[in-house]
């Protein structure tokens, strides 16, 4: 059985950088986000690209063979001997984040503070300096307890080794293509009707976002995953962020209910699968920090991540 990510009380910490109103009794998780390079769903299940893809392939997780690796894969990427072919100087291998998560009857509040390392990448958002993006997937979408938002990220994207010239492809699941291969799944789309099948079935990735401007104010938006990155007109989540000298805490405030039918009901109880991306210094594409994919829970339950009540 995998362990819970260690828990801290860093309720100190969120509080000094004047993040949000966060009780004493609550602790956060310690989650590390390193560099993936260009690793993808595709890399993933080929043995011949990635040892673990025969375990994956019967179903094991990142964490079932890399649990405690993080920092070492990250400091092997941005290194560049392994999946990063033009390495960014000064990017760290890996960021530390403290998380914590908490729910009361009507939302929930997730709570993310870390120190920031500037870098130059090679390409970015002009604008916004910084994207922080949780994915949420339920057992109804089978790829995303063992691949979280791996499962998203092909071998044709923008960026990546078989990139796939003339068409803007974003980020897509492989349910949602009609035929997959080691490059990706390009643009054999399957029909309106059997996408509008998962959706109603919950086989996407919801992501939620905060974006932050150098001198502007905090955006927050949301959306789906499945066909491509679909953002919605009418964003459910709210954000709050601060930053002293070099840290930020951000807090995002999703309903529990949902709303609109690419957005998940949270349920006290049920296992999710929780990922969480980081994009800093105006980064896109690849040039970003993620985590493995977690299991998440409100209350109780066996997860790497535990919600408190309020």
């Amino acid at each position: 059985m995998k362990k819970p990510y260690p828990c801290k009380a860093i309720w100190f910490a969120l509080a000094a950088l004047g993040a949000v109103a966060t009780p004493l009794s609550l602790s956060a998780a310690e989650v590390i986000l390193f560099q993936p390079g260009q690793s993808s769903w595709e890399w993933l299940l080929v043995p011949s690209y990635h040892d673990g893809g025969k375990r994956m392939r019967e179903g094991k997780d990142c964490l079932f063979c890399h649990e405690g690796e993080e920092k070492a894969i990250g400091k092997l990427v941005v290194s560049g001997e392994k999946l990063e072919p033009n390495p960014v100087a000064g990017m760290p291998g890996f960021i530390p984040m403290a998380v914590a998560a908490r729910y009361d009857d009507q939302n929930l509040y997730l709570t993310f503070a870390w120190a920031s390392v500037a870098a130059e990448t090679p390409w970015g958002h002009e604008d916004e300096a910084v994207h922080l993006t949780v994915a949420l997937g339920t057992e109804a979408l089978n790829v995303a307890p063992i691949a979280g938002c791996w499962a998203a990220c092909h071998n044709d994207l923008p960026g990546m080794p078989d990139a796939l010239t003339g068409a803007e492809l974003k980020k897509y699941l492989p349910g949602s293509r009609s035929k997959m291969t080691k490059s990706g799944g390009g643009t054999d789309l399957r029909g309106e009707a059997e996408l509008e099948a998962q959706l109603k079935e919950s086989k996407y990735l919801e992501y939620w976002q905060v974006v932050l401007h150098e001198g502007a104010v905090v955006a927050a938006r949301d959306g789906y995953i499945l066909e491509s990155r679909v953002a919605n007109s009418d964003t459910a989540i709210a954000a709050t962020a601060s930053r002293d000298g070099g840290r930020w805490a951000v807090e995002m405030v999703r309903p529990l209910e949902a709303q609109g039918m690419a957005r998940h009901g949270l349920q006290e109880g049920q296992v999710y699968t929780l990922a969480i991306a980081l994009q800093e210094n105006h980064a896109s594409g690849r040039y970003h920090h993620t985590s493995f994919p977690m299991r998440f829970v409100l209350g109780e339950g066996e997860a790497e991540l535990k919600a408190e009540r309020k």
